[in-house]
C-alpha cells in the first residue's frame, strides 16, 4: 500500500489507511484534503534541517465531528469503517508503521497481534458517555 487506501460512500470520504511505506520525496505530503479538520503531514527532512519557530495564531475553528487518527507503533490490527447506519463500508489490516484516519461514521479495531498505538484526536474529551455512540446501546 504505496498510495493511501480511501474509503468512501456515495463520493464522501469516511477513512483513510496509510502505509509505512509512504514518503515524501518533495520534503513534505499531505496527506488528505485541506478542508478536513485533521491534517495529516508525512516529512521527510535531511541531517541539519530546521523548522523556524514559530506559532499558530488563535483562531475559531467550528468542528462538526471529531476526526481519530490512529499510528500503529507495534503489532498488527484490523480496523473496519462503517456509515452512521452501522453499514460495512471497508476494512484494513495495519502492522507496524501505519496509520489511519477517521473522518466520519462508526469505526472499530480489532488487535490480531499484541498492539501499541497512539491515538490523536480533538478536544476536550468529554468522557466515553459524551464522545462516543456504541452500536449496541
Amino acid at each position: 500500500m504505496s498510495t493511501p487506501i480511501k474509503i468512501e460512500k456515495d463520493g464522501v470520504l469516511y477513512a483513510m489507511f496509510f502505509s509505512s511505506s509512504l514518503s515524501a520525496p518533495d520534503g513534505v505530503n499531505f496527506l488528505n484534503n485541506p478542508e478536513d479538520s485533521l491534517q495529516i503531514g508525512l516529512m521527510e527532512r535531511p541531517t541539519g534541517y530546521k523548522v523556524e519557530p514559530h506559532l499558530h495564531p488563535s483562531r475559531s475553528i467550528p468542528i462538526e465531528r471529531v476526526s481519530e487518527f490512529l499510528y500503529i507503533e507495534k503489532g498488527k490490527v484490523k480496523a473496519t469503517v462503517t456509515d452512521e447506519e452501522w453499514n460495512v463500508l471497508g476494512e484494513h489490516e495495519l502492522s507496524e508503521g501505519d496509520f489511519l484516519l477517521f473522518l466520519r461514521g462508526g469505526h472499530s479495531v480489532e488487535v490480531i497481534e499484541e498492539a501499541r498505538m497512539i491515538e490523536v484526536k480533538q478536544g476536550p474529551f468529554l468522557g466515553d458517555n459524551g464522545a462516543k455512540v456504541y452500536k449496541n446501546s
